[in-house]
């Protein structure tokens, strides 16, 4: 996402704004996704010097969405501006976006995810018939060093602990140039246990399915069922930055580990992983259910971001987030800062949103929103 739009100040020359008419045609949009890019600070706003309740709207940052957009529809140009976070820059054949719905390969990703494993969506998207994590097994026991800093540094943010110990498996990885078919299939399966012990506080022998390894090492067994959604509906969302440095590293023949590595890096910036810490932030300051609708009104009123709310690539609400919270209770404060973002804000939550209502709701510890979407 960039945030650039809404760190700068609002023009005051008249002919620098142009009001909501005028800009969702420009945008073919509706006025209800217009106001989505204004509360995640794409389009900055102002109010109208003489008609109550109106707003006017800065026409430079109009006419920016509209060329990021375009570039959406050109590869290429999208290529030279991948750190534009928040835009898918290449089309993949292992998701697709249509009519606001999420596809992997040919498969309805939200259809999937109601019976379907992570180690399913990994069967999907790799193209195989056979299971690649069949007596696959991650024991950081036998790893030098792993359980050490692991433990040392349990507390840390998941991105921080997977950055110290995944560089531990390099050492006993081969190169990956010509490898194919069931041995390398393996070992991305032991790769992806792995990461989950990386960014969760496991330390145990782990093997699949992995939502119940997270939920058990988390010490809460009754999030297995919502963790093992959140994960199908995190396993792949086309290009977006961190996704995009892992393939390019791949495309060199590095090994698994570094490119992974190499998302991870990407992930940990503040334009793209800190998105649900954010929302975490803005929650956790909400004292009593009462007050979410002055805290959604103020940031509103502010022009600033409403944090977990609004998509640049759903129009009509991330379906995600939609998925996921109809299978959390959400707590007294999430729920109102929900009705609140819909009512006031005229925007749907998206999957950062629906990570921490699900950390919130089952009682996980600070961050695992963050490790569910690395």
């Amino acid at each position: 996402m960039n945030t650039s739009a809404a760190k700068r100040p609002v023009p005051k020359r008249p002919d620098a704004l142009i009001d909501a008419a005028a800009a969702t045609k420009v945008l073919g949009v509706s006025r209800n996704t217009l106001y989505a890019y204004v509360s995640r600070g794409l389009v900055r706003s102002t109010g109208h010097p003489t008609i109550a309740k109106a707003s006017l709207y800065v026409a430079a940052d109009v006419q920016a969405l509209v060329a990021r957009k375009t570039k959406m529809r050109r590869p290429r140009t999208a290529a030279a501006t991948a750190l534009d976070f928040g835009l898918p820059v290449l089309k993949t054949r292992l998701t697709h976006f249509e009519d606001d719905r999420l596809y992997y390969r040919s498969e309805d990703a939200i259809a999937f995810s109601r019976k379907a494993t992570l180690e399913d969506a990994a069967r999907l998207l790799w193209q195989t018939e056979d299971d690649p994590f069949a007596g696959v097994v991650f024991d950081p026991g036998k790893i030098a060093g792993w359980v050490e800093i692991a433990s040392r540094y349990a507390p840390a943010r998941a991105t921080d602990r997977a950055s110290m110990l995944l560089p531990l498996l390099t050492s006993s990885e081969a190169p990956n140039v010509g490898k194919a078919g069931a041995h390398a299939f393996g070992a991305a399966a032991r790769l992806v246990l792995a990461v989950a012990s990386a960014v969760t506080p496991l330390n145990l022998r782990l093997a699949s399915p992995i939502h119940r390894a997270v939920a058990q090492a988390w010490g809460k067994p009754k999030a297995s069922e919502a963790i093992r959604r959140a994960l199908v509906l995190l396993a792949d969302h086309e290009l977006n930055a961190s996704t995009f440095t892992v393939r390019v590293v791949a495309s060199t023949g590095a090994r698994h580990t570094h490119c992974v590595l190499a998302g991870i890096a990407a992930l940990s910036g503040p334009l793209h992983g800190a998105a649900t810490e954010r929302t975490r932030a803005f929650l956790g300051g909400i004292e009593r259910s009462s007050d979410a609708a002055e805290a959604v009104a103020t940031r509103l009123q502010h022009g600033e971001l409403l944090p977990g709310f609004g998509h640049f690539l759903y129009r009509e609400g991330d379906p995600r987030a939609a998925e996921l919270l109809e299978q959390i209770k959400l707590d007294p404060i999430a729920a109102a800062v929900l009705q609140a973002g819909r009512s006031m804000g005229g925007v749907e939550p998206n999957v950062d949103f629906a990570l921490v209502a699900l950390e919130r709701s089952f009682e996980l510890p600070p961050g695992a929103a963050l490790a569910l979407f690395a």
